[in-house]
This record gives structure tokens, C-alpha cells and sequence, in this order.
């Protein structure tokens, strides 16, 4: 075999149909979506706010402080920075989730169609836990802002995967219509 044809054969190893294959590539890519719109969306209202970074600041200091609110005035740039890891791993691990059931529906829709009421199930279950098991953050950030924010990113999510899936988006409609 020549070397030019090993080396795109090696090249597209990961490819099919010109996208990334992987679950775990287009998992990282969709958390980091994810991630940063979340990060954006709490940054504009900082910057409203005229406290620019005091959201990550807030969340740093009580989840991994266990300050309460009245106890953060203050920007903490090493609050922001530990939170901002800690959210970037936890939609890591969302992402990846979110690329495998992709990556289910393209290979059986009919299961697709029950891991979508699964995600939405698990979007309001998460909700939930945020207003019941920290209702004070949630109530210093708004519930409001808490849910919006979480619509966001699934739909950026979801916006990208379905980009990159356009056929699992096709049978899941097709399995609707069964």
C-alpha cells in the first residue's frame, strides 16, 4: 500500500461519512457547548449585575466552601476558577451522556424516542434537586435564570449533535410517526 493511501486511510481511522465517529469526540465537544453557554449566559447577567464572575465566585464558595450566600460579597478568582473546573467536568460527563444517546437513536429509534423522555425526565429531575437541595443559590440566582440557563445548554447540545447526526434526528422522527 502506498504511503499517501495508509496515511488518509489512518487519517479518516476516525471518520464516517465525514464526521467523527466517536461518542466520546462528540461528547466533549457537545459539553463544552454546553459548558460555555451556561458560563456565557451567567457572565452577561454578572456583567448586568456589575459583578462580573460573581455567579462562579458564589457557586465556588458554597458548593465547595460551604459558605452560604450572605457570606460571598466579594469575587473569589480561585472560587471562579475551581467552580468554573468543576462545571466544565460535570458537562463533560453530560455530553458524553447526551453523544451516546445519539448515537442509540441512530442505531434503534424506537429507543431514542424513550431515552428523550429520559433526558427530559432527567433536565426536571435535575431542576428539582437544585431548588430543593440549594434553594438559596437558586433563589440569589433566580429560578428563572436557573432553568433558562439549563434549556440553553441542552439545546445547544442538542443543536450541535443533531448537526452532526442528522440521521438520528430522521429516525427519531420516523419513530414518532410509527
Amino acid at each position: 500500500m502506498s504511503e499517501p493511501v495508509r496515511e488518509a486511510r489512518v487519517a479518516n481511522a476516525g471518520q464516517r461519512g465525514g464526521r467523527p465517529a466517536g461518542i466520546l469526540q462528540d461528547g466533549i465537544v457537545a459539553g463544552m457547548i454546553g459548558a460555555a453557554i451556561v458560563a456565557l449566559w451567567f457572565f452577561v447577567l454578572d456583567i448586568a449585575r456589575g459583578k462580573p464572575f460573581f455567579t462562579p465566585s458564589l457557586l465556588g464558595n458554597a458548593l465547595l466552601l460551604g459558605k452560604s450566600v450572605e457570606q460571598t460579597q466579594e469575587v473569589n478568582a480561585i472560587m471562579v476558577f475551581a467552580y468554573t473546573g468543576v462545571h466544565g467536568i460535570l458537562f463533560l460527563i453530560a455530553g458524553v451522556a447526551v453523544s451516546w444517546m445519539f448515537h442509540q437513536i441512530e442505531r434503534n429509534p424506537q429507543l431514542g424516542l424513550v431515552l428523550l423522555l429520559i433526558f427530559l425526565l432527567f433536565e426536571s429531575i435535575l431542576f428539582g434537586f437544585e431548588v430543593t437541595l440549594v434553594p438559596h443559590l437558586v433563589g440569589a440566582l433566580g429560578a428563572f435564570t436557573v432553568g433558562f440557563a439549563n434549556l440553553l445548554s441542552a439545546g445547544g447540545m442538542f443543536w450541535f449533535l443533531i448537526r452532526r447526526h442528522p440521521e438520528a434526528l430522521a429516525r427519531l422522527r420516523a419513530a414518532w410517526h410509527d
